[in-house]
């Protein structure tokens, strides 16, 4: 935390570095487990769901979820800190609704349901020491399963190009110089102007001392459990989720192609619903490039 700190004061000066600092979140990078390394419990992607003994399966319109992922929050350890889920989710099961299931159609019904509708995801929370791996049923999709192990790393809002994340918007800019580019581009955005002075550090310090987005042949991975989510897109519904307080974000799953030429697939919610455990007000936003 202290040189996530001297790193944004470096670059932002003392008032805007220290309002970034503040916001910084502990959250994991999540990779395929390689020789060597345990994966961090159930954390896996795919495979079939641990479901505690008489859990229905998810649908939306009479449409069965397909089964993304599972994070054991348990086994990820006190890192998380505040950013962890209440008790009775030792284990989170990530569920969503595919438009082009692997084994059939799905109703029409579901199909009509907006892309940012919370019915189209779940996450169905489940007890370690109760769960039982129940396979989806059709026509939802069978992903293979993909164990793995989870990197700490601190996390800070996205301050990537003019797709920042919202938040930055509301920091305090007062003392901002008022040049002429911030009178013609910034005044109206002021969290790009932070985006452009910041966003290349920030990317270079996540990739060569925490190891985020980009490791060993790996070119760029965005596959993150909890803290801040990096950004390129969708930026506009996080505003909707941060109207008391900044949004939570579960997971972004990029391992899977979720758009004809590649995308994320990230859940998240209100604040306070993490904080009770409502898991109904999570949402699942494409992000396709």
């Amino acid at each position: 935390m202290a040189k996530v700190r001297a790193l944004c004061v470096e670059h932002l000066g003392e008032h805007l570095g220290n309002q970034m600092a503040a916001l910084a979140r502990p959250g994991f990078g999540l990779r395929p487990v390689k020789d060597g390394i345990a994966p961090a419990g159930h954390t896996r992607w795919g495979g079939p769901a641990l479901l505690d003994p008489g859990t229905p399966w998810p649908e939306c319109e009479g449409a069965p979820l397909s089964l993304f992922a599972v994070l054991d929050v348990d086994a990820l350890g006190p890192w998380l800190g505040d950013e962890r889920p209440p008790t009775g989710a030792g284990l989170l099961n990530v569920f969503c609704f595919e438009d082009r299931p692997q084994r059939g159609e799905m109703p029409e019904a579901a199909q009509d349901t907006p892309l940012e509708d919370p019915r189209r995801c779940r996450i169905v929370p489940a007890d370690p020491a109760r769960a039982t791996e129940v396979e989806a049923p059709a026509p939802a999709s069978l992903f293979p399963r993909v164990d793995l192990y989870a990197v700490p790393a601190v996390t800070l809002p996205s301050p990537f190009s003019v797709d920042y994340d919202p938040v930055l918007d509301t920091l305090d800019y007062s003392e901002e110089p008022e040049t002429d580019d911030w009178l013609t581009y910034y005044r109206s955005s002021p969290g790009w102007s932070l985006s452009d002075r910041f966003g290349e550090a920030w990317r270079a310090y996540c990739e060569k001392e925490q190891g985020l987005y980009t490791y060993e042949d790996v070119r760029f991975s965005p596959d993150q459990a909890f803290g801040w989510p990096h950004l390129e897109g969708c930026t506009f519904p996080l505003k909707d989720l941060s109207a008391d307080e900044p949004y939570r974000h579960l997971i972004t799953i990029g391992h899977y192609d979720m758009c004809a030429d590649g995308g994320y697939l990230r859940f998240v919610l209100p604040a306070k619903a993490l904080r009770e455990g409502d898991w109904t007000q999570t949402v699942a936003l494409v992000e396709c490039f």
